[in-house]
């Protein structure tokens, strides 16, 4: 692996230059704009791909008017487990837990209770007592998995990479799980209800893991130059036995999910440009047209076809 250091930041505290900072926290990277000029993540792609460039900036930093986020609590299990294998100094400090046997509507637990609502104010995770559990007991056949271990063990957890895109100039930035010191191997840390072959495949697709897959590859690409690249999910079941998979991304899937980003990319450039951010329909085009859903179309079809429709 090349080494790439931190370039100085500017005198905001913002990055200008491409590189690699360790020391930008997760509060930093996901709650605030960290470089000089608006960056775009992997989320943010994926949002403008499955939503529109009008949802994104309403999510966004640039909406000045933005609300107030809750966090889900399976996004709250989600990032305790990778903190639990990554950054495990981070739990005691940012989650609340919950005794056992809590309730919120029991006196008993009242001191619980304001407790717990005023760690959600600091920005604190609360957990449950199980979820916590969970969340042990999944970190634990992480680790009992001699190839994941390895794999989340082989690098610098938690890396902010930050690239400017060579098309349209716009900043890219991504916070890989772990980038690994030989960069031949790629690995993100997932939850799954199902991780059975078929249920993953149809999940990966669609909370766009293959996007995110080529995000990641193209920010490290342009800062450490190209190579050959594996992308890897590390996965763990929320449910007892908490089964673990290992999944390869398919490189030509990747490539499809590409053209996607780059479809974004280009989109998050133009908005930039104009202040405009359209919604589903634009000024051009105000009225789409709907159609019905292919696979009714066939089922109609095929009706038709058996003589049980007609006009």
């Amino acid at each position: 692996m090349n080494e790439l250091f931190s370039p100085p930041l500017d005198a905001r505290g913002l990055i200008v230059h491409p590189g690699a900072y360790p020391d930008v926290s997760a509060e930093d990277y996901h709650g605030r704009e960290i470089c000089a000029r608006p960056s775009v993540s992997s989320t943010g792609l994926k949002r403008i791909s499955s939503k529109s460039a009008y949802h994104y900036w309403a999510e966004s930093n640039m909406n000045p008017k933005r609300p107030v986020r809750k966090e889900k609590a399976h996004f709250g299990i989600g990032k305790a487990l990778h903190d639990v294998l990554l950054l495990n100094e981070r739990f005691e400090s940012h989650y609340y837990v919950l005794p056992e046997g809590y309730n919120a509507r029991s006196r008993d637990f009242e001191e619980y209770r304001a407790g717990a609502e005023y760690a959600a104010k600091k920005g604190r995770t609360v957990l449950t007592y199980a979820q916590r559990d969970m969340v042990l007991a999944m970190a634990d056949q992480l680790v009992k998995n001699d190839l994941a271990s390895a794999l989340l063990t082989a690098g610098t957890p938690e890396m902010t990479l930050v690239a400017i895109d060579p098309e349209t100039k716009v900043y890219m930035r991504g916070r890989p799980d772990i980038l690994p010191t030989t960069m031949e191997i790629i690995p993100d840390i997932k939850t799954a209800i199902d991780a059975s072959q078929d249920a993953y495949e149809r999940a990966a697709t669609k909370f766009g893991y293959f996007q995110s897959a080529a995000h990641y590859l193209d920010v490290i690409e342009q800062l450490y130059g190209p190579a050959k690249r594996r992308f890897v999910l590390i996965t763990v079941e929320k449910e007892y036995p908490f089964v673990v998979t290992i999944d390869q991304l398919d490189e030509v899937d990747i490539d499809m999910a590409r053209l996607r980003n780059r479809a974004a990319l280009n989109q998050f450039a133009e908005c930039l440009k104009t202040g405009e951010w359209p919604a589903y329909t634009s000024r051009e085009k105000p009225i789409r047209q709907l159609m019905m859903a292919p696979y009714e179309r066939a089922l109609i079809n095929q009706a038709i076809e058996r003589g049980e429709l007609s006009y």
